[in-house]
């Protein structure tokens, strides 16, 4: 047999959850390429050109067509039903590998179909709760499958607890991988020039999912309470509707002070923006155990942690990390926004070294790779690293 291992990203909303949005699973190709594996990679996301330069060469990205909704005959091939039994179909020649990794309810599908025709053991990557897409025919596939799964990987151990109980699984090995971008040098820009801010304003930023569900309202309200020589940037990782939810909320426009980055950035380059913010946000409304339990599985918050920039999140009991740290503000209200965005620009130094500190002495994803791959040989033998 190859010393070749396939790792399936198949999340919900594949076209536009990017692989290198989530570090953890990016992080676990990139680890088992390095170790010498040939790792075949499936996708179903957008394509994306920048892969073939930051990934190493013995992967081999194999994309596949996300199914849409807009005709009759992708409606009914998109049902749960059919899909399962068309990708079963073409999965299940999918032979010769020592490992299947799976992320998402349909990856999870997927990589089970490959392990068992590879007789080889199926390694499960959860980022979502199956209770955020409820009781459908894909969960249920997922409760099922996972049963067969030799450990489940999570973005942080506060998550295993809960998505065991959703899963009703008992007794399964487990490891955390933070959800942790591994740091590369920062790109040289110019930001107040590339996106016309004012040159003495000082910014702050909100990347990632542009919706409701992240507070992007309750961050523009409270713009006009902020210190006078500030911006804020808004920054989506996917511009499909963005022009339409801008303009819901252009009545909290402010010009000069309010910047919406509407072009797509490389990973690099977002790193460069995060860096280059003297705070960044990671507010969400709490729908539920998928936020309740967030910890270290946001990415937009680690992110900001390894380049240094401090956060303004969520007060939930999963990030009390942030405050016992000083990474950051915890705020539960949007009133509250503004003295934490005050409190930041005037020891903008001191926060940003105990981010750095934190990510090099308390959360590393090369560790807990190590852990994992420990983990994984004792319980098969299998040596990934």
């Amino acid at each position: 047999m190859l010393k070749k291992v396939a790792f399936v990203h198949y999340p919900h909303a594949a076209a536009a959850a990017r692989l290198d949005t989530m570090p953890f699973a990016f992080n676990s190709v990139v680890a088992l390429a390095n170790s010498g594996w040939e790792v075949d990679l499936f996708l179903w996301e957008n394509l994306n050109t920048d892969y073939v330069r930051i990934l190493p060469k013995n992967v081999n990205i194999k994309y596949n067509e996300e199914i849409d909704n807009f005709s009759i005959i992708n409606r009914i091939l998109n049902k749960p039903q059919i899909r399962s039994r068309l990708l079963y179909l073409q999965f299940r020649e999918c032979s010769n590998y020592s490992c299947a990794f799976g992320l998402g309810q349909i990856g999870a599908y997927i990589a089970s179909i490959i392990s068992i025709v590879s007789r080889c053991p199926f390694i499960y990557y959860n980022d979502e709760f199956p209770s955020c897409w409820g009781n459908g025919i894909w969960s249920q596939i997922e409760r099922r499958v996972v049963e067969q799964a030799i450990m489940i990987v999570v973005p942080d151990e506060q998550r295993f607890l809960q998505l065991s109980l959703e899963l009703n699984i008992r007794d399964k090995p487990y490891a955390a991988l933070p959800n942790i971008p591994i740091k590369t040098s920062i790109e040289n820009i110019d930001w107040h020039q590339r996106l016309n801010i004012p040159a003495d304003n000082t910014p702050f930023l909100h990347a990632g999912s542009v919706a409701d569900w992240s507070q992007v309202p309750e961050i523009l309200s409270s713009v006009p309470y902020w210190e006078e020589k500030t911006s804020l940037i808004i920054h989506s990782r996917s511009t499909e509707g963005l022009l339409k939810y801008k303009q819901q909320l252009s009545h909290l426009n402010i010009p000069n002070r309010i910047v919406w980055s509407l072009d797509p950035m490389s990973d690099t380059t977002l790193n460069s923006l995060v860096h280059y913010c003297a705070g960044n946000f990671a507010l969400y409304r709490n729908t539920g155990p998928n936020i309740e339990y967030m910890g270290f599985s946001s990415g937009k918050l680690m992110r900001s942690l390894v380049y240094g920039s401090p956060v303004i999140a969520s007060s939930l009991s999963s990030l009390k990390f942030v405050e016992d740290n000083k990474l950051g503000f915890l705020v539960s209200h949007p009133a509250e926004i503004p003295n934490a965005v005050k409190s930041i620009l005037y020891n903008r130094e001191i926060y940003s070294q105990n981010c750095l500190d934190f990510c090099r002495t308390r959360v590393s994803f090369e560790k807990g790779w190590t852990d994992f791959c420990f983990h994984l040989k004792e319980i098969t033998g299998l040596n990934l690293s």
